[in-house]
Protein backbone atom coordinates (compact mmCIF):
# COMPACT_ATOMS: atom_id res chain seq x y z
CA UNK A 1 0.00 0.00 0.00
CA UNK A 2 1.06 3.35 -1.30
CA UNK A 3 0.98 6.45 0.92
CA UNK A 4 1.38 10.23 0.21
CA UNK A 5 3.56 11.85 2.59
CA UNK A 6 4.45 15.60 1.98
CA UNK A 7 4.12 14.84 -1.83
CA UNK A 8 6.15 11.87 -1.65
CA UNK A 9 5.29 7.97 -1.87
CA UNK A 10 6.55 5.50 0.56
CA UNK A 11 5.38 2.35 1.52
CA UNK A 12 3.58 1.22 4.30
CA UNK A 13 5.66 -1.25 6.13
CA UNK A 14 3.33 -4.57 7.92
CA UNK A 15 3.65 -6.56 10.87
CA UNK A 16 1.83 -9.45 11.79
CA UNK A 17 0.11 -9.64 15.40
CA UNK A 18 -2.04 -13.00 16.25
CA UNK A 19 -1.65 -14.30 12.80
CA UNK A 20 -3.49 -10.79 11.02
CA UNK A 21 -1.40 -8.68 8.97
CA UNK A 22 -1.45 -4.99 10.16
CA UNK A 23 1.05 -2.14 10.00
CA UNK A 24 4.14 -2.24 11.67
CA UNK A 25 3.31 1.18 13.96
CA UNK A 26 0.97 -0.93 15.62
CA UNK A 27 2.59 -3.35 16.43
CA UNK A 28 2.89 -2.75 20.30
CA UNK A 29 1.89 -4.08 23.67
CA UNK A 30 1.83 -1.92 27.08
CA UNK A 31 4.24 -1.11 29.02
CA UNK A 32 2.00 -2.34 32.27
CA UNK A 33 2.00 -6.16 30.75
CA UNK A 34 3.45 -7.95 33.10
CA UNK A 35 4.76 -10.68 30.70
CA UNK A 36 6.87 -7.76 28.65
CA UNK A 37 8.33 -6.08 32.13
CA UNK A 38 9.48 -9.53 32.93
CA UNK A 39 10.61 -10.98 29.70
CA UNK A 40 8.19 -13.68 29.49
CA UNK A 41 8.86 -14.76 25.73
CA UNK A 42 10.24 -16.64 22.99
CA UNK A 43 11.49 -15.32 19.95
CA UNK A 44 13.17 -16.68 16.61
CA UNK A 45 15.19 -15.01 13.95
CA UNK A 46 14.46 -16.30 10.40
CA UNK A 47 16.92 -15.40 7.54
CA UNK A 48 14.74 -14.24 4.28
CA UNK A 49 17.38 -14.87 0.90
CA UNK A 50 14.95 -14.75 -2.28
CA UNK A 51 11.62 -13.90 -0.34
CA UNK A 52 11.71 -17.65 0.96
CA UNK A 53 12.45 -18.28 4.57
CA UNK A 54 15.45 -20.50 5.26
CA UNK A 55 15.31 -23.48 7.66
CA UNK A 56 11.75 -22.39 8.30
CA UNK A 57 10.69 -25.78 10.27
CA UNK A 58 14.02 -25.92 12.41
CA UNK A 59 13.24 -22.51 13.49
CA UNK A 60 9.42 -23.37 14.37
CA UNK A 61 10.75 -26.25 15.85
CA UNK A 62 12.76 -24.15 18.16
CA UNK A 63 10.18 -21.67 18.73
CA UNK A 64 7.64 -24.34 19.99
CA UNK A 65 10.41 -25.98 22.25
CA UNK A 66 11.77 -22.45 23.81
CA UNK A 67 7.47 -21.97 24.46
CA UNK A 68 7.48 -25.58 26.16
CA UNK A 69 10.86 -24.92 28.04
CA UNK A 70 9.51 -21.72 30.10
CA UNK A 71 5.53 -23.35 30.12
CA UNK A 72 4.65 -20.71 28.15
CA UNK A 73 1.26 -21.82 27.13
CA UNK A 74 -0.28 -20.79 23.79
CA UNK A 75 -2.91 -21.84 21.30
CA UNK A 76 -0.90 -21.39 17.80
CA UNK A 77 -0.62 -23.64 15.27
CA UNK A 78 2.56 -24.06 12.80
CA UNK A 79 0.99 -24.15 9.83
CA UNK A 80 -1.07 -20.72 10.55
CA UNK A 81 1.64 -18.97 11.62
CA UNK A 82 4.11 -20.42 7.93
CA UNK A 83 0.61 -18.91 6.77
CA UNK A 84 1.07 -15.38 8.42
CA UNK A 85 4.48 -15.23 7.69
CA UNK A 86 4.16 -15.90 4.23
CA UNK A 87 1.94 -13.00 4.13
CA UNK A 88 4.27 -10.53 5.91
CA UNK A 89 7.43 -11.33 3.41
CA UNK A 90 4.28 -10.86 0.42
CA UNK A 91 3.03 -7.35 1.75
CA UNK A 92 6.09 -6.52 2.14
CA UNK A 93 7.89 -7.40 -0.76
CA UNK A 94 11.04 -8.86 0.89
CA UNK A 95 13.74 -10.42 -0.64
CA UNK A 96 16.70 -10.43 1.59
CA UNK A 97 15.58 -10.01 5.13
CA UNK A 98 15.73 -10.79 8.86
CA UNK A 99 12.37 -12.04 9.66
CA UNK A 100 11.83 -11.87 13.71
CA UNK A 101 8.96 -13.83 15.38
CA UNK A 102 8.16 -13.29 18.99
CA UNK A 103 5.80 -14.96 21.26
CA UNK A 104 4.45 -13.00 24.71
CA UNK A 105 3.03 -15.12 27.21
CA UNK A 106 0.14 -14.71 29.87
CA UNK A 107 -3.43 -14.88 30.09
CA UNK A 108 -3.79 -13.73 26.67
CA UNK A 109 -0.30 -14.85 24.72
CA UNK A 110 0.68 -12.71 21.91
CA UNK A 111 2.63 -13.57 19.00
CA UNK A 112 3.98 -10.69 16.78
CA UNK A 113 6.11 -11.36 13.24
CA UNK A 114 8.19 -8.43 11.46
CA UNK A 115 11.17 -7.87 9.24
CA UNK A 116 14.30 -6.29 9.61
CA UNK A 117 17.32 -6.01 7.37
CA UNK A 118 19.98 -8.55 7.00
CA UNK A 119 23.21 -8.26 8.59
CA UNK A 120 25.60 -8.33 5.87
CA UNK A 121 29.52 -9.25 6.66
CA UNK A 122 32.69 -8.03 4.97
CA UNK A 123 34.16 -11.24 3.17
CA UNK A 124 37.28 -10.06 4.85
CA UNK A 125 35.77 -11.70 8.17
CA UNK A 126 35.75 -14.80 6.90
CA UNK A 127 39.32 -14.63 4.99
CA UNK A 128 41.37 -13.50 8.34
CA UNK A 129 38.71 -14.04 11.21
CA UNK A 130 37.40 -11.45 13.88
CA UNK A 131 38.07 -10.63 17.31
CA UNK A 132 35.80 -11.59 20.19
CA UNK A 133 35.96 -11.18 23.78
CA UNK A 134 35.52 -12.76 26.86
CA UNK A 135 32.43 -12.19 29.27
CA UNK A 136 31.77 -13.10 32.44
CA UNK A 137 28.01 -15.13 32.36
CA UNK A 138 25.54 -17.45 32.25
CA UNK A 139 22.09 -17.14 30.83
CA UNK A 140 18.86 -18.27 32.93
CA UNK A 141 17.04 -21.48 30.76
CA UNK A 142 20.08 -21.24 28.49
CA UNK A 143 18.10 -23.98 25.96
CA UNK A 144 15.00 -21.76 25.62
CA UNK A 145 15.75 -18.62 22.96
CA UNK A 146 13.77 -16.30 25.53
CA UNK A 147 13.33 -12.63 25.12
CA UNK A 148 15.75 -12.14 28.62
CA UNK A 149 18.77 -10.81 26.67
CA UNK A 150 19.80 -8.35 29.37
CA UNK A 151 22.99 -10.56 29.52
CA UNK A 152 23.54 -10.70 25.85
CA UNK A 153 22.94 -6.76 25.66
CA UNK A 154 25.45 -6.22 28.16
CA UNK A 155 27.84 -8.55 26.61
CA UNK A 156 27.40 -7.35 22.82
CA UNK A 157 27.83 -3.68 24.01
CA UNK A 158 31.30 -4.52 25.38
CA UNK A 159 32.31 -6.46 22.11
CA UNK A 160 31.47 -3.21 20.05
CA UNK A 161 33.31 -1.35 22.56
CA UNK A 162 36.25 -3.60 22.00
CA UNK A 163 36.34 -3.32 18.85
CA UNK A 164 35.16 -7.38 18.67
CA UNK A 165 32.31 -8.81 16.38
CA UNK A 166 30.77 -10.92 19.29
CA UNK A 167 31.84 -11.54 23.33
CA UNK A 168 31.81 -15.08 23.94
CA UNK A 169 29.70 -16.02 27.71
CA UNK A 170 32.00 -17.13 30.07
CA UNK A 171 30.56 -19.49 33.04
CA UNK A 172 31.69 -19.60 36.54
CA UNK A 173 34.08 -22.22 36.27
CA UNK A 174 35.66 -20.83 33.09
CA UNK A 175 34.37 -23.08 30.07
CA UNK A 176 33.30 -20.88 26.78
CA UNK A 177 29.83 -21.53 26.46
CA UNK A 178 28.41 -19.52 23.21
CA UNK A 179 28.46 -16.01 22.05
CA UNK A 180 26.42 -13.58 22.95
CA UNK A 181 24.82 -14.16 19.57
CA UNK A 182 26.16 -16.89 18.72
CA UNK A 183 27.31 -20.91 19.07
CA UNK A 184 31.14 -21.74 19.67
CA UNK A 185 32.98 -24.51 17.76
CA UNK A 186 36.93 -25.65 18.53
CA UNK A 187 38.87 -27.79 16.09
CA UNK A 188 41.67 -30.28 16.70
CA UNK A 189 42.62 -32.08 13.65
CA UNK A 190 39.89 -33.65 12.58
CA UNK A 191 37.26 -33.33 15.80
CA UNK A 192 35.08 -30.51 16.26
CA UNK A 193 33.84 -29.65 19.63
CA UNK A 194 30.99 -28.04 20.94
CA UNK A 195 29.47 -27.88 24.21
CA UNK A 196 25.95 -29.39 24.65
CA UNK A 197 25.37 -28.25 28.17
CA UNK A 198 24.46 -24.71 28.93
CA UNK A 199 23.83 -23.59 25.67
CA UNK A 200 21.47 -22.51 22.75
CA UNK A 201 20.75 -25.06 20.36
CA UNK A 202 21.22 -23.07 17.33
CA UNK A 203 19.50 -23.67 13.66
CA UNK A 204 23.30 -22.84 11.90
CA UNK A 205 25.04 -24.94 15.14
CA UNK A 206 22.59 -28.23 14.05
CA UNK A 207 23.25 -27.54 10.69
CA UNK A 208 27.22 -26.95 11.13
CA UNK A 209 27.21 -30.60 13.11
CA UNK A 210 25.24 -32.55 10.22
CA UNK A 211 27.77 -30.79 7.63
CA UNK A 212 30.79 -31.61 9.97
CA UNK A 213 29.55 -35.38 10.20
CA UNK A 214 29.34 -35.75 6.29
CA UNK A 215 32.87 -34.13 6.13
CA UNK A 216 33.70 -37.22 8.10
CA UNK A 217 34.98 -35.15 10.78
CA UNK A 218 34.27 -36.17 14.50
CA UNK A 219 31.74 -34.11 16.48
CA UNK A 220 32.79 -34.16 20.47
CA UNK A 221 30.14 -32.70 23.08
CA UNK A 222 32.26 -30.92 25.24
CA UNK A 223 32.98 -27.82 27.26
CA UNK A 224 35.62 -25.54 25.80
CA UNK A 225 38.08 -23.92 28.72
CA UNK A 226 38.99 -20.38 27.73
CA UNK A 227 42.69 -21.01 28.76
CA UNK A 228 42.64 -23.82 26.40
CA UNK A 229 41.86 -21.30 23.57
CA UNK A 230 43.90 -18.59 24.71
CA UNK A 231 46.93 -21.26 25.64
CA UNK A 232 46.38 -22.28 21.32
CA UNK A 233 45.25 -25.67 22.31
CA UNK A 234 43.08 -25.69 19.04
CA UNK A 235 43.59 -25.50 15.69
CA UNK A 236 40.80 -23.45 15.06
CA UNK A 237 38.27 -21.44 17.06
CA UNK A 238 34.90 -20.04 14.85
CA UNK A 239 31.04 -18.86 15.68
CA UNK A 240 28.19 -19.56 13.93
CA UNK A 241 24.65 -17.92 13.82
CA UNK A 242 21.50 -17.73 11.25
CA UNK A 243 23.22 -14.27 10.08
CA UNK A 244 26.83 -15.14 9.84
CA UNK A 245 26.82 -19.26 8.83
CA UNK A 246 30.45 -19.57 10.57
CA UNK A 247 33.31 -16.76 11.42
CA UNK A 248 36.50 -17.61 12.14
CA UNK A 249 38.02 -16.29 15.43
CA UNK A 250 41.66 -14.78 14.69
CA UNK A 251 41.99 -13.11 18.41
CA UNK A 252 39.97 -13.53 21.76
CA UNK A 253 40.97 -10.42 24.34
CA UNK A 254 43.59 -9.01 22.43
CA UNK A 255 45.20 -12.88 22.05
CA UNK A 256 45.80 -13.79 18.43
CA UNK A 257 44.45 -17.37 18.17
CA UNK A 258 44.88 -18.74 14.50
CA UNK A 259 45.83 -17.19 11.30
CA UNK A 260 44.36 -19.93 9.01
CA UNK A 261 40.97 -21.46 9.16
CA UNK A 262 40.52 -23.98 6.57
CA UNK A 263 37.95 -26.16 8.48
CA UNK A 264 35.92 -22.82 9.14
CA UNK A 265 35.56 -22.03 5.30
CA UNK A 266 35.00 -25.28 4.33
CA UNK A 267 32.09 -25.81 6.95
CA UNK A 268 31.20 -21.94 5.86
CA UNK A 269 31.04 -23.03 1.99
CA UNK A 270 28.44 -25.71 2.89
CA UNK A 271 26.61 -23.73 4.48
CA UNK A 272 25.58 -21.36 1.84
Amino acid sequence: MLTKNNGDLYSVKYAVKNLELIEEKDAVIPVTQRELFSSFGVYESIKVLNGKMEYLDDHLVRFFESARILKLEHSFKVENIIQSLKKLITANDEKTASLKLQLIGGNAPILFAFTTNLPVYPDKYYIDGVKVISYRGERVFPHAKSNCLLLNYMAAREAVAAGALDAILIDRNGFALEGSRSNLFAVKANIIITSEEDVLYGVTRKHTIEIAKKLNLTIEFEKIALKDIKEHMFDEVFITSTSMGAIPVRAIDDINIGSSFPTTSLINKNLL
